[in-house]
């Protein structure tokens, strides 16, 4: 057995000294197992004894099925297709699709918490898209917040449209970003929307009390020069679009017409999130407009969400985001890139089977 090829591999155990080091030679193979769908490793950690499959911590692990036809299942269900007619394409049963999916969307959630973390952006574009849970009567809109440059999807959150929905993905967005007070955000005019933003990418003060008694003013927050807001407020009449009014909610105009120009951007625009939601629509099998393959959970649907928007932010090549290559190699003169690679997460396009078999470390218990 080759040493060398388990450099990669690290102790999964968060009580191990060595939790989470590669490269330490503290992995042994201990045996093989599973040989009836391939053969697979069990590991195990010379420092603190603990055995661990060499898929843990994988969305395969504790799978029955062949990893090429797991990735198939979800090539299939990314390009928009039904469990059934995915169950029908990859001869499996609906309900093992419905599973693999419901694993794939936490590990690639997961994914995206480990990697999507101190991102550089200098503006968000936000918006929401409509569709169901449960029936037809329910509703389930998905807000999306993107970054226009790298055309990377940074947070997501399901709900009703209500000003939860806007906390939850604002806050998200925050969390997310090297610098949150140098962000200019793209919105409609839903009014949550302005009414967040100073208290999410606002600057806290408390102001002082007027006199010597009594509590102390309300927390107030100042827009620094570095951000701003600005809402794209549509008029419709029936569904046609009869009027655009643009209003800046917060920050300078200066700022903002910097930002502008280094977008390319002639006017303020929610372009980008806008184009993704035909894209997510064509990827996303609960989305599809006029079909009756929406989700009858809650859990499913946003399981499956989330491994849709993984998908496209590390497997699916962008056009847009091409680069031109200083030589070209034979008939190829532009490299393709990812919005993953765009914003500077990887280096190289992802496969879905390369998603799946991220490894993602436990997050260890704190005393």
């Amino acid at each position: 057995m080759d040493s060398s090829s388990l450099d990669g591999f690290r102790c999964l155990n968060p009580a191990c000294p060595a939790y989470g080091q590669p490269g330490l030679g503290n992995i042994r193979h201990r045996k093989w197992y599973d040989t009836r769908s391939g053969r697979r490793r069990l590991l195990r950690c010379a420092t603190c004894g603990r055995e661990f499959s060499e898929l843990k911590g994988t969305a395969l692990w504790n799978t029955k099925i062949p990893h090429e036809q797991a990735e198939s299942i979800v090539e299939h269900v990314t390009r928009g297709n039904s469990f059934k007619e995915t169950g029908e394409l990859t001869h499996t049963h609906r309900t093992t699709v419905s599973r693999l999916a419901c694993i794939a969307g936490e590990h690639a959630q997961r994914v995206h918490d480990h990697h999507a973390q101190d991102l550089r952006v200098t503006s968000l574009q936000a918006d929401e898209r409509h569709g169901f849970v449960g029936r037809k009567d329910q509703p389930c809109w998905e807000a999306t917040v993107i970054d226009p440059r790298s055309k990377f999807l940074i947070q997501n959150a399901l709900g009703a449209r209500t000003t939860d929905l806007a906390v939850r993905l604002l806050f998200g967005a925050r969390a997310r970003l090297h610098d949150p007070h140098g962000v200019v955000l793209f919105t409609d005019g839903w009014l949550p929307y302005d009414s967040l933003f100073p208290a999410m990418f606002g600057r806290p003060f408390q102001p002082k009390r007027q006199g010597s008694r009594g509590r102390l003013p309300r927390l107030q927050y100042r827009i620094p020069r570095t951000s701003g807001h600005v809402r794209i407020i549509k008029t419709y009449q029936g569904k046609r679009v009869t009027d655009i009014r643009i209003e800046r909610a917060a920050g300078s105009q200066r700022r903002i017409d910097q930002e502008l120009e280094a977008l390319g951007y002639t006017a303020p625009n929610t372009s980008t999130v806008e184009r993704h939601n035909g894209t997510a629509r064509r990827m996303n099998p609960h989305q599809v407009r006029r079909s009756l393959a929406f989700a009858r959970l809650p859990h499913v649907r946003q399981t499956v969400s989330d491994l849709v928007n993984a998908v496209y932010n590390f497997c699916r090549v962008h056009r847009s985001l091409r680069v031109k290559l200083d030589e070209p190699v034979g008939r190829r003169q532009y490299a393709k890139r990812t919005p993953a690679m765009a914003i500077g997460i990887t280096d190289s396009v992802w496969s879905v089977l390369r998603l799946l078999r991220t490894v993602v470390l436990p997050t260890p218990c704190r005393s």
